[in-house]
C-alpha cells in the first residue's frame, strides 16, 4: 500500500467519522426531547421503576456524549497522521 492509498483511506475514514458524528448527534437530540418528555411524566415520582427509567436516561445521555467525545479524538487522531504523511 502506498502513502497515497493511505492517505486516500484516512480521508474516508475521516469522511465516515463525519457521518457518524451526524448521526450521533441526531440522536442524541432525539434523546434529549424524549428526556425531556419523560422527566416531566414521572415528576415526583419515586417508584423503583420511575427511578430505573430516570438513571437509564441518564446513562443513555452519558454514552452519546461519550461517543462524541471517541469520534472527536479518532478525527484529531487521524487528521494529525494525515498531516504527518504530508
Amino acid at each position: 500500500m502506498s502513502v497515497g492509498d493511505v492517505k486516500a483511506d484516512l480521508r474516508d475514514g475521516n469522511q465516515s467519522l463525519d457521518q457518524a458524528k451526524t448521526t450521533i448527534e441526531g440522536i442524541g437530540a432525539a434523546l434529549a426531547e424524549l428526556r425531556s418528555l419523560a422527566l416531566a411524566t414521572l415528576h415526583d415520582s419515586q417508584h423503583p421503576e420511575a427511578k430505573k427509567a430516570r438513571s437509564a436516561l441518564a446513562e443513555a445521555t452519558r454514552e452519546v456524549e461519550l461517543t462524541l467525545r471517541t469520534v472527536a479524538v479518532a478525527k484529531d487522531r487521524s487528521t494529525a497522521f494525515l498531516k504527518a504523511l504530508g
